[in-house]
């Protein structure tokens, strides 16, 4: 957390301004926020060409991995196909290779058949056609049983040559299979490599999209909270310039009343002593034990206006001064606009008058700041809180607890503010004790 020794900045004192409805915004405010919001209006459109530039690589990251995720399912739809048509093939060959291995069963039996037949015919040589010629006497029984021998040798060697033909064609069938199945295994593997290298594309575009994404959300982020700012300054220069014409009327109407009222005023008015009266030489910081201070409350009237307890003001809490009104702040370029006062963690934060809650949330380096509006343009401010123990709108009486002291360390204590119409006030000369 920044120190809570720094100012307000321009935005903090124009939401101070907004709670009161009194502080007039100064020029200075609105120079700064102009420049702001025109280097803001540079800055986008920077951040929109960068935008627009993640925009039209995402798009095409996108096309491309949606193109390779449709190659990816080609790829798998044929390597499907393909494991499809290997096992129709297999089981087709297992069954030619059970058909062949009958078929070559038969073959053997009618082989040896042959094989015998042939190996009586070679030892008998012509000897049985002699023998057949010579004891036939009649020529056509002779003829009728050369014709048998010869049917029967005929259809002997047609079977064989059937055989080796169907034998020829298993074989032949069998090696187109083969190569079939070889083949397709051949394709399988091509489509399981291209699978595999589409599957590593698709991932790697992946990471890019992803990483594309996260560009564009950040470019995306910048650009909403660009024009969010955008937006505050906007506001704050409308702010600015609507209280700058509201703080001219209301000081020209003050300035009627109290000329109006200057020879019938007859209230008592409260010591005024100066508001330089406390403090230290310009320039110097403040020395390492200041004054004590105490939050006991002093007598009051009921009803009595903030103006009338100058210097009759109880403190918020009892405790020694650490940092004084005016004097020099660590930087040396800054001054205090309050007062830090040591306290331990946890102890009791009080209102110093009746008034309400305008504001109880954290604020830049206050920390957990409460503001109470106690009228006639005056506010008080605590900061450095741990617990704050009201909600804005609530109305608060004098000594009434608002906040517990937060844990600093050796710097534990309570940061408090006066401001009259925005402008901070020396709390020495409001506050006895």
């Amino acid at each position: 957390m920044p120190p809570l020794s720094k100012p307000l900045s321009a935005i903090g004192l124009c939401a101070l301004a907004l709670l009161t409805g009194t502080a007039p915004a100064s020029a200075n405010d609105a120079a700064q926020a102009k420049s702001r919001l025109e280097k803001l209006g540079d800055e986008l459109g920077q951040v929109l060409g960068t935008l627009r530039q993640r925009l039209v690589e995402r798009d095409s990251l996108r096309s491309r991995l949606a193109e390779a995720d449709r190659q990816v399912a080609q790829v798998n739809t044929r390597l499907i196909e393909t494991e499809r048509r290997s096992t129709a093939l297999q089981r087709n060959l297992d069954e030619l290779r059970a058909q062949q291995a009958q078929a070559r069963a038969r073959l053997d039996v009618q082989r040896q058949a042959l094989a015998r037949s042939l190996a009586l015919a070679a030892r008998s040589g012509n000897a049985d056609r002699l023998k057949l010629l010579l004891n036939q006497q009649d020529p056509a029984v002779l003829t009728r049983q050369l014709r048998y021998q010869r049917y029967v040798a005929d259809a002997q060697a047609a079977r064989l040559g059937d055989l080796r033909r169907q034998l020829d064609a298993f074989q032949e069938r069998d090696a187109q299979i083969a190569a079939d199945v070889a083949a397709l295994a051949d394709q399988q593997r091509d489509l399981e490599q291209q699978r595999a290298q589409l599957a590593e594309l698709r991932a790697q575009r992946k990471t890019l999209l992803a990483q594309a994404e996260s560009e564009v959300s950040r470019s995306e982020q910048r650009v909403r909270a660009i024009e969010q700012d955008q937006r505050e300054l906007n506001d704050l220069l409308t702010d600015i310039a609507r209280r700058e014409a509201r703080a001219r009327e209301r000081e020209q109407e003050r300035e009627r009343e109290q000329q109006a009222q200057a020879a019938v005023e007859k209230a008592p008015q409260a010591p005024t002593g100066a508001p330089s009266a406390r403090l230290p030489p310009a320039g110097k910081s403040p020395g390492s034990a200041g004054p004590l201070v105490s939050a006991t409350p002093t007598p009051s009237l009921p009803g009595e206006r903030f103006s009338a307890r100058r210097s009759r003001l109880p403190w918020p809490i009892s405790g020694q001064l650490k940092a004084r009104f005016g004097t020099t702040r660590e930087s040396g370029r800054t001054r205090w606009d309050g007062v830090v006062i040591a306290a331990r963690p946890g102890s009791t934060v009080r209102s110093i008058h009746a008034g309400k809650v305008v504001y109880a949330d954290v604020l830049g380096g206050y920390g957990l700041l409460v503001i109470v509006d106690h009228g006639e343009g005056y506010l008080s401010l605590y900061g450095y809180n741990d617990a704050i123990l009201k909600r804005p709108g609530q109305r608060v009486a004098a000594g009434e607890p608002i906040a517990n002291v937060g844990d600093r360390g050796n710097a534990s204590g309570v940061y408090f503010e006066i401001r009259h119409r925005g402008r901070p006030v020396n709390p020495s000369a409001w506050c006895g004790g």
